[in-house]
Formats: C-alpha cells, sequence, structure tokens
C-alpha cells in the first residue's frame, strides 16, 4: 500500500465516521437543537436559503460590478477601446423579480450542513483523525462528491457531477448568515470523537504545464534553427512562470498580513470556542 494512503483513513472508514458525527443525518433533531435552538423558520440560518431582497439587491450588485471590471481589465489588455458600462441592477429590479420560495427544513439543514462540512474537511484544511491519521475526504471537487455520495449512499442513481451540490462550501452563502454555530456544531462532534483540525491559509498557487517534448518523433529531422528559437522559446517562458511565481508569494504575503488586520474567519472562531485555543496553521505565519 501506498505510504500516504496508509496515512489516511480508508473509505469505509471516512463513512464510519460521519455515522459517529452524525447518527441521525445531518439534519437530525439533534443538529437542529443546537444551530437553531427556536425552530429552523426562526433562526438567521434561515436567510441562506431565504434572504431579503435588501441582500439579494446587494449580492447582485456586487457580482455586477466585479464583471464590469473584468470586463475593463479585459479591454485595456487586448489595447482596445473601453466599452460602455451596463446599467446596474436596482433594488426595484430585483423587488419586481423576486419571488418567495417555500421552507423545506429538512433539504435546507442538510444542504447547510454538508456546505459547512467542506469548509472544514476540503479548502486544503486537515481533519485529524483520534489515532492520526488524515480524514481526508478528496479534493475541492472529491470532497463535494464524497459528502453527496455519502448523503445518497442507500438511493440509486447517484451520478458523476452531482459533487456540485457541495463543491466550493459556503462560498455564496457566507456573507447572508454567520455560519459560526453551524461549524462550532461540527467541530463538538470533532471533538467526541477525537478528532482535530489543522487550518491552511487559502493561497494562490501556478500549475506549469509543460509541453510535451515532440523532438523524438520518428521521421522527425532535426533543425538546428528550430531547435534555437524552441530553446529561446522555453527560456522565456521559464523567466514568465517565474516572474509570476514572484508576483503570486508577494500576494500571498499581503493576503496573510491583512487578513491578521481582520477578525479570524468563523471557522477559526468557532474551533477556538470548541477546543479553548486556535487551530494549528492559525494565525498564517
Amino acid at each position: 500500500m501506498d505510504e500516504r494512503q496508509e496515512k489516511r483513513l480508508t473509505g469505509r472508514e471516512l463513512d464510519a465516521l460521519f455515522d459517529r458525527l452524525f447518527p441521525h443525518g445531518f439534519a437530525g433533531a439533534n443538529v437542529l437543537a443546537e444551530i437553531a435552538p427556536e425552530g429552523w423558520e426562526r433562526s438567521p440560518l434561515l436567510a441562506c436559503f431565504h434572504p431579503s431582497v435588501e441582500q439579494l439587491f446587494e449580492e447582485r450588485a456586487t457580482i455586477h460590478r466585479n464583471l464590469e471590471e473584468w470586463r475593463r481589465l479585459g479591454r485595456r489588455r487586448e489595447g482596445t477601446a473601453a466599452l460602455e458600462p451596463r446599467p446596474e441592477p436596482t433594488l426595484e429590479d430585483v423587488r419586481r423579480e423576486h419571488e418567495p420560495s417555500p421552507v423545506n427544513v429538512e433539504e435546507e439543514v442538510t444542504e447547510l450542513v454538508g456546505l459547512c462540512l467542506w469548509d472544514i474537511f476540503s479548502d486544503n484544511h486537515d481533519v485529524i483523525a483520534a489515532d492520526g491519521r488524515l480524514a481526508d475526504i478528496g479534493s475541492f471537487r472529491g470532497a463535494g462528491a464524497f459528502l453527496d455520495q455519502y448523503l445518497t449512499r442507500d438511493q440509486e442513481g447517484w451520478k458523476d457531477g452531482d459533487y456540485m451540490r457541495f463543491y466550493m462550501g459556503t462560498i455564496w452563502i457566507s456573507r447572508r448568515a454567520d455560519l459560526t454555530p453551524v461549524y462550532a456544531m461540527i467541530f463538538r462532534r470533532l471533538t467526541m470523537v477525537g478528532a482535530d483540525w489543522v487550518y491552511h491559509f487559502p493561497e494562490i498557487g501556478i500549475v506549469e504545464l509543460a509541453p510535451a517534448d515532440d523532438t523524438d518523433k520518428a521521421g522527425d529531422r532535426y533543425s538546428v534553427s528550430q531547435a534555437a528559437v524552441a530553446e529561446l522559446e522555453a527560456q522565456q517562458r521559464r523567466v514568465e512562470v517565474e516572474r509570476f511565481r514572484a508576483e503570486l508569494r508577494d500576494a500571498n504575503a499581503r493576503a496573510r498580513e491583512e487578513a491578521m488586520d481582520r477578525p479570524p474567519p468563523a471557522t477559526v472562531r468557532a474551533y477556538g470556542a470548541v477546543y479553548g485555543r486556535d487551530p494549528r496553521g492559525w494565525p498564517p505565519a
């Protein structure tokens, strides 16, 4: 067995771990009692799935501004004339288009807990089981797939691609409500099984895909001039990649410094409330 695999829980062990964490499911009565003691419909967390018109307006306006900024930067890089900015959505536009949806307690609580589990078990963080092995449920997409498969394992018809249900966690709803109670509920369950959590500060990286080396293909004629041009282009690519890596290192360093001027993330705050200390990895070095 691969040494890295020996340091990870197996698939069956992961299922067993989640069975211990949530013996009555993600939306069991015990979960609701912790995250919404006054009832789901009275909970501030309800806004995650039933945001106010004002919240929806703020979200749409932010997305619109970001897209306009991307358009502006794209035109500037291309050296073409700036486009006329498109009109921003208005509160009245959103209010006119808004259609309230009925509350579905089990479905909404299940989804919220699954999204928060992705934030803790994925997003480059590590959950450490009681025996020191990683409770690794997969990468970004893999973690989403694991959570959905876990919930639907007794059902037929799971399709590859259902990972989108939990993919990227709470990125789209985290500003609608304070998710600390949900994270704290998860961490309390992790402490009960002797597990721990390691925080990893999110960083932007670069993946370099080296072009295939076609110089040895049968039948190809060697050309000194073509080889020289290819080597020059390869050197230029390496210089560009190194320059970009340096820029990313600087950007990541600035992001870590800026993070220390803001309150800790909700996951870190919830961990501290449950474990009585900061997680390993916080503050970011």
